[in-house]
């Protein structure tokens, strides 16, 4: 059962990034390059761990972990990248100075290698686990930023709110999941479940703001 539920995620999870992959090739990836690299990845990486997961060979499989946390990396990076891009666009519009760009950028390399040293050590999957943790409460602390940008702005980019808000969504289930997973096995399954739900409705609200708006039809007379 666990098992059938897993794989209907993976599709649901598929499905949804398409959607979201489908909104940006119409035009949008020219204005928010990194969604469209993040978007990219999480697909291709999904469908890499369903490959390994579901390989033939069990040495294959039991290198599943090492391919996850992999990906888990790289996706933790373009998130970084996603909210300093946000933020970017948001101070155009904003009466506030923004924190310029090569801060947010050291204080998110010294908070990943900082974590990793005070998690070195520690079994592969907590040692990730608690690093990922970490990470996502830095972005979380970053959007935290972009929406102050935003409330002060003459004219709030609804867009731009959107996929904020889908964003912070997202990274904030993934830390109560972690968080969960890492205080103890009997909550696995409900952290697994609660970072995977947030999971399907950041990418939903991302699809709702990206997706082209239809001109209104005239009435005909």
């Amino acid at each position: 059962m666990q098992q059938v539920l897993q794989y209907c995620a993976y599709a649901i999870g598929l499905w949804l990034n398409l959607r979201v992959i489908s909104a940006l090739v119409r035009g949008s990836y020219r204005q928010y390059p990194f969604v469209f690299a993040y978007a990219l990845t999480l697909f291709v990486s999904t469908v890499i761990e369903l490959a390994v997961k579901t390989a033939p060979t069990s040495v294959v499989r039991d290198s599943y972990k090492y391919y996850y946390w992999a990906d888990e990396v790289i996706l933790d990076v373009l998130v970084f990248c996603v909210v300093i891009a946000f933020i970017d666009e948001a101070a155009r519009h904003s009466k506030h100075k923004a924190i310029e760009r090569h801060w947010l950028i050291m204080a998110a390399a010294l908070i990943c290698a900082g974590s990793f040293t005070t998690h070195h050590g520690l079994r592969l999957n907590r040692q990730m686990t608690l690093v990922s943790r970490d990470l996502n409460i830095c972005a979380v602390i970053l959007d935290l930023i972009l929406w102050s940008l935003l409330a002060a702005a003459r004219r709030p980019n609804r867009r731009l709110m959107l996929l904020s808000g889908g964003l912070g969504l997202q990274l904030t289930g993934a830390i109560m999941g972690e968080q969960l997973r890492h205080w103890s096995l009997s909550l696995f399954l409900t952290g697994s479940l609660l970072e995977v739900t947030t999971g399907f409705l950041g990418l939903y609200i991302w699809w709702r703001a990206l997706r082209p708006v239809r001109a209104p039809e005239r009435a005909s007379t």
